[in-house]
């Protein structure tokens, strides 16, 4: 998913990434929304989280400050997209949002 680095994205790119991303890393088909929750509505365990992390940061070119290290960060997609989003905001990339 090399499209994600240096882009201008919005929200709603930044969710089409994110559930690509957790799709290919832990093999879970159907629709993520903003409140789906990775560990209940997908039933993954931590080592499948953690690889979405590494995953996501590669994928968007960020990486997530230690303290962001949180599981409320990333237990429900629509947290986990805003971190990416303030993320790339700090990297200096303008990440736009749906009107």
């Amino acid at each position: 998913m090399e499209r994600l680095h240096g882009e201008r994205m919005t929200v709603d790119e930044i969710l089409e990434g994110l559930s690509e991303i957790i799709r290919e890393c832990t093999d879970r088909d159907g629709e993520i929304r903003e409140e789906t929750d990775l560990f209940v509505d997908l039933g993954l365990d931590s080592v499948e989280v953690f690889q979405v992390i590494v995953r996501t940061e590669e994928d968007f070119g960020i990486e997530f400050d230690d303290v962001d290290l949180l599981s409320e960060n990333f237990c429900q997609v629509g947290s986990f997209c805003r971190l990416i989003q303030r993320e790339l905001e700090k990297g200096g990339r303008d990440v736009r949002k749906e009107d």
